[in-house]
This record gives structure tokens, sequence and C-alpha cells, in this order.
């Protein structure tokens, strides 16, 4: 499903050379569940950032589901974007102005869907999340958590054989962020591939595998456990 060889990023700042992620290497089978944990600045983000085709490495190959994404351009990028990986943000990206049910079918405007087609898969994704009774809902009516449900619906409404959740439970309580992880289990279910960045040890314990940023790298959990990550 994903295949990273010697991916590398960095940034200038004014004459200095910042490199946030150097020879990374990361293989995931497909309706695998990965957790990538890291403190805040330690490259995890960015990494999410050029599996989601949001960003490209400097150096090195990505392959998805065996197609080389390093050599492709915006165009390109952006139909695989649509069609293969949904995302869930800390922050919802919920647009105000827009109904649950609007929000949800956001990315359903770039397919060539039916119109009922679309109007299915809002209320499957909405149905799947619990949310919905609450599609003709604004935003500003909701509770954090139940907008992580409806970006969740959204992410999903294009049927995405990759999810990419960045600190999905950042921003919720406690009961909020069991309700989202319950989601993120069933989705995990279903066959979909998860990869999820946080720095929250108990929600990275969800997935089947854990990785750790460290020294621009990913390494296993294993290798750092107990030496320079708490247990926490």
């Amino acid at each position: 499903m994903i295949e990273l060889k010697g991916i590398s990023r960095h940034y200038k700042d004014g004459r200095e050379k910042i490199t946030v992620l150097e020879d990374v290497n990361l293989n995931v089978q497909q309706g695998e569940f990965v957790s990538i944990l890291g403190p805040s600045g330690s490259g995890k983000s960015t990494l999410l950032n050029i599996l989601g085709l949001l960003d490209k490495p400097n150096a090195g190959t990505y392959l998805l589901s065996g197609e080389d994404m390093t050599g492709h351009r915006g165009g390109r990028l952006a139909v695989v974007r649509n069609r293969h990986i949904g995302f869930i943000f800390q922050q919802f990206m919920l647009v105000p102005r827009l109904t649950v049910g609007e929000n949800v079918a956001l990315p359903l405007q770039y397919t060539r869907l039916s119109g009922r087609e679309r109007r299915r898969r809002v209320d499957e994704a909405l149905e799947q999340v619990g949310m919905l009774a609450r599609k003709k809902d604004v935003p500003a009516n909701l509770s954090g958590g139940q907008k992580q449900k409806v970006a969740i619906a959204r992410a999903i409404a294009t049927s995405p054989s990759l999810l990419l959740a960045d600190e999905p439970t950042g921003n919720l309580d406690i009961g909020s962020k069991q309700e989202v992880v319950t989601i993120l289990k069933q989705l995990h279910e279903q066959g979909r591939t998860i990869m999820l960045v946080t720095h929250d040890h108990d929600l990275a314990r969800v997935a089947d595998r854990i990785l750790y940023v460290r020294d621009r790298k990913l390494v296993p959990y294993g290798e750092v456990r107990g030496k320079e990550v708490g247990l926490g």
C-alpha cells in the first residue's frame, strides 16, 4: 500500500538548511493501522503531509499502491488525493457557513458521481459516525466531538483506501476522544488503511503498530520505549 524509500525533507531558513526528515523508510500493508509518535516539531506532521501528497520530499521515493507519487505534478496528485486519501485534522477544518451535509459533500464535488449517489454517500457516511440527524445543522451548533465526527464522515465519503489522521483527538474531552477512537477502530475493521500521527501514547496504542520519529528518522517504538519517551 505505502512504500517510502530514503525520504528526506528540508527547508531553507535564510542561508541555513533545516532538515526535518532524513532517509525515512516505511512499508505499510493494505488494511494496516499504524501510529506515528513523536514530540512537537519532530517531523511527524511533515511526514503525514508527504503521505497525503500535500508536500513533496526533497529526496527519496514514495510509492502508493505501486504508483510512484514523487514523479507526479499538481493535477495528478490532486486526483489521487481525492480518490484514494481521506484526511482527519485536529482543527476539524469544517466550513462554518455550510451545513453538516454540505461539508461532508465537499470532496464529492470533484468526482463524476451523480447527485443521487453523492447524497447517498453523504447520508451513509454521516450515519456511520452517528451524525445523520444533524445533517442540516451548521458547525457552530456542534460540540468539538460532533465536529470531529463530521470531519471523519467527510474523510470517508469518497470511500478512500487510505485515511490520514493528524492528532484527531487533540481538541476533545475524554468522552469524545473515546467515541472517535471507537469510530477509527470500526473503520479499520472494515479494511481501511489508517496512518495516525499523535503525541498521545494512549491513543497510539489503538494501532496495530507504533513507530516513533527520532533523529529525523522512523524507528520502531520498542527501540525508544522506556528510554527517551514515557509510557504516558
